[in-house]
């Protein structure tokens, strides 16, 4: 991977920060779906 430079890391820090978000954003849907398919098992 190249160097960034300082100009280019103010044009991609917003996007990398969107992009974390996302992840996060989908690991935590992930695990909340598992844990309500966990609890719905052992309800029944």
């Amino acid at each position: 991977m190249g160097h960034l430079d300082h100009e280019t890391f103010q044009t991609l820090w917003p996007s990398i920060l969107v992009v974390v978000a996302m992840i996060g954003a989908m690991g935590w849907g992930i695990w909340k779906a598992i844990h309500l398919m966990q609890s719905d098992r052992t309800g029944q």
